[in-house]
């Protein structure tokens, strides 16, 4: 086994982003689930087919739109959107009507191609019995109000040399290529919104880079543990990674050596079903299990790293310092001293010292002083030193799971082999070899 600090500090800070990476992945399953995100990205994407762009006449204003549509996009909506009609009458057909779940999140988070050509075709041509389908789609074609969209179902339709079918295909192809857009569309949504889940997290459970690297630099008993936590949860949680890879959850992927976590690994998903509404229930209870599992790993490297975030808005106050023998083994004492104070504070390992020495105490008593939870968090979060080892948290939560857990899985692996044999090794061990052989021989003839 490789003893090297700077694989094992490597090693343990892969592994503390595996472990909020997979809580975040999670946290954001639950939200796409339950606001339907998929659904709302779908909708975007026929908006873009089906709607004219209202582009602003100042560059600024087309600007701050533009900036804006990137922001609302997520939740289907649009800021700069114009000539619903097509849209309208798309979505009123019983093809597509039919597809949705008919609650808060109505929309249908997939569109089989022939129901979009079918709901197009509907949409458009009119009713005259007196005319054929071909010359209802064009009568209806005229009908329409003037849009791009419009003008490229003119093109379809000629290329097609007013041909149905052919027409139909050409209509299949403009929805698929639109879709393949629409993945990266989600995509990009996604990590934004990871990233913002990074950064949440990163701050309440006071995840900083830079403080992480120095501490497992630092002490060799929590790079160790760190270590042995990693090696142990990479071996055992292999299905969980390649689940929420594939979003899907079994536990027959491999083998768990707790029971009560194995039962958590049960996720099963219909996207068909008829009971949408208790299948999204079934799949964010599952979730909600993997979470507080999660939950305690995470607990445990907190531990580990001293990183809990613990301060309380009422300190125990001393006139004196105090032998650190006195003090509990996860409690420091801080010298605060302003223009008014100057006393020692008992507080949690992981407090700031010039954090909390820059903030102004809310009250002083005989044995105990108040402060302002809320602002020292504020303060220390946003401070020089602690700002960046936060974000840079939250970039490295953004990259996913499966990206930290195969990485973590190299690692492990270069940890645990046997030291490779170099040249002068090996002839150290020829020459023992031989020496030994030698005295066996010579013991053996007398």
């Amino acid at each position: 086994m490789l003893d090297n600090v700077a694989l094992d500090v490597v090693i343990g800070l892969v592994f503390v982003y595996l472990l909020y990476s997979l809580y975040a992945t999670v946290i954001m399953e639950m939200i796409s689930s339950f606001l339907g995100l998929r659904g709302r990205n779908l909708d975007y994407a026929l908006k873009r087919m089906l709607m004219d762009e209202n582009k602003k006449d100042n560059w600024f204003l087309d600007l701050l739109s533009r900036y804006g549509e990137s922001i609302v996009q997520m939740t289907g909506k649009s800021m700069s959107m114009k000539t619903t009609d097509l849209y309208t009458d798309f979505f009123n057909q019983r093809t597509i009507k039919y597809l949705n779940n008919g609650g808060v999140n109505n929309m249908p988070s997939y569109l089989p191609k022939e129901s979009f050509t079918k709901g197009i075709i509907d949409a458009i041509k009119s009713n005259d019995p007196d005319l054929n389908k071909l010359n209802n789609l064009i009568q209806g074609l005229e009908q329409l109000p003037e849009s791009e969209a419009k003008k490229h179902i003119e093109s379809l339709l000629t290329d097609a040399n007013y041909d149905l079918n052919k027409f139909r295909i050409l209509l299949e192809d403009w929805f698929n290529h639109t879709m393949d857009r629409s993945v990266g569309w989600y995509k990009r949504s996604v990590q934004l919104l990871l990233f913002i889940t990074g950064m949440t997290l990163a701050i309440i459970f006071n995840v900083d880079t830079i403080a992480t690297i120095r501490k497992l630099s630092n002490d060799r008993d929590a790079r160790e543990q760190l270590v042995r936590m990693a090696t142990d949860f990479s071996e055992e949680n292999a299905p969980l990674v390649e689940a929420i890879r594939n979003k899907k959850t079994t536990n027959d992927a491999g083998k768990k050596s707790n029971t009560a976590k194995a039962d958590t690994l049960k996720i099963k998903v219909d996207s068909e079903s008829a009971n949408v509404q208790k299948a999204l229930m079934k799949r964010l209870d599952s979730l909600a299990e993997i979470k507080n599992m999660l939950h305690d790993d995470i607990v445990q490297s907190q531990n580990v790293l001293s990183s809990n975030w613990n301060i309380n808005s009422i300190i125990r106050k001393d006139d004196v310092k105090r032998d650190p023998k006195d003090i509990h083994r996860d409690s420091i004492q801080v010298h605060y001293k302003d223009d008014e104070n100057d006393l020692y504070l008992t507080v949690h390992k992981s407090v700031d010292k010039d954090v909390l020495n820059a903030r102004k105490l809310k009250s002083i008593t005989k044995a105990t002083v108040c402060i302002n939870t809320f602002w020292y968090k504020v303060s220390y979060v946003f401070s020089r030193d602690h700002f960046w080892g936060y974000f840079l948290t939250a970039l490295a939560i953004s990259l996913g799971s499966p990206f930290w857990f195969d990485l973590l899985n190299k690692l492990v692996k270069l940890k645990t082999s046997k030291p490779i044999t170099t040249s002068s090794d090996s002839k150290v061990y020829e020459e023992e070899t031989t020496r030994k052989s030698n005295r066996a021989t010579l013991d053996t003839i007398g």
